[in-house]
């Protein structure tokens, strides 16, 4: 892959999804995507860039962007912002009942293979505030299609789980089947998985009023614009006073003007302004 080339890939994937990819991965990059080539019968990336600009269904515009995209992720992640998210649960409840809504709407964004939204959904089904008359509603939305795939089948290995030997998570809450754990069907039926890109206010369609939004280890790979335009989709598509929790290495603070930071046993949760 020549630097021109690179450049040419490099500004697409900028241009259409806010990632930006440093000089330095173009051998990581390479190396990705070099079968993609073969398969379609392509002999330059030069044709594989024409290739996609052409593809009107994007289809491999959005497979491209799945190779790039980090979907390392596993249950229960990052315990200490969960934790604030589990003692927020009763203020949110508050603010819905204020309203005479019996609802509680969680968005993960990058969700990956799922184990984010499914986790943000065993904390607020096993909070117990959210019983009888309450309906709790999951959405995850990622770029890659293979990994929502996974999502919905709700089945993991081994590599889904940071335990430290404490198995009765996985016992509680999955049932063996091989050397597979499938998540038991009370915490994925209330759970929805969409195929989006978070620049495209498309993909936030019929999505509003959240209560509580993750968008963790997102930011960090966008552009400053990109970053803008996300930050303005998700404001539009939550409640009043909703919640904001973003990786533990990004942050909003002088950013924007849509949301305040909030600081909560140590960590920071960004509430939207109203």
């Amino acid at each position: 892959m020549s630097e021109e080339e690179f450049a040419l890939l490099r500004d697409l994937i900028n241009r259409e999804f806010g990632i930006q990819l440093r000089g330095d991965k173009r051998l990581t990059f390479h190396t990705k995507v070099s079968h993609r080539l073969n398969i379609l019968g392509l002999k330059s990336y030069r044709d594989y860039y024409e290739f996609i600009i052409s593809d009107s269904s994007r289809e491999e515009l959005f497979r491209l962007a799945s190779h790039i995209t980090n979907n390392e992720t596993y249950f229960f992640r990052e315990k200490m912002q969960l934790d604030v998210f589990s003692n927020l649960l009763k203020e949110i409840k508050k603010e819905r009942q204020k309203k005479n809504q019996n609802i509680l709407k969680i968005l993960s964004l990058a969700c990956s293979s799922g184990e984010e939204a499914y986790t943000l959904n065993i904390l607020a089904q096993e909070s117990g505030l959210f019983i009888w008359d309450w309906d709790i509603r999951i959405i995850g939305i990622d770029i890659d299609k293979n990994a929502l795939k996974k999502a919905k089948g709700a089945s993991y290995t081994k590599n889904s789980f940071r335990l430290n030997g404490n198995i009765d998570i996985v016992n509680k809450y999955f049932t063996a089947e091989g050397d597979h754990y499938s998540l038991r069907k009370i915490f994925t039926k209330n759970v929805d998985f969409r195929h989006g890109n978070l620049l495209d206010i498309n993909s936030f369609t019929d999505i509003n009023d959240i209560d509580v939004v993750f968008c963790r280890n997102v930011l960090i790979y966008m552009n400053d614009s990109a970053i803008s335009r996300i930050i303005k989709n998700l404001y539009n598509s939550m409640t009043d006073s909703g919640y904001l929790f973003i990786g533990s290495a990004e942050s909003l603070i002088q950013r924007t003007d849509l949301f305040s930071p909030e600081y909560n046993n140590g960590i920071i949760v960004y509430r939207k302004n109203v």
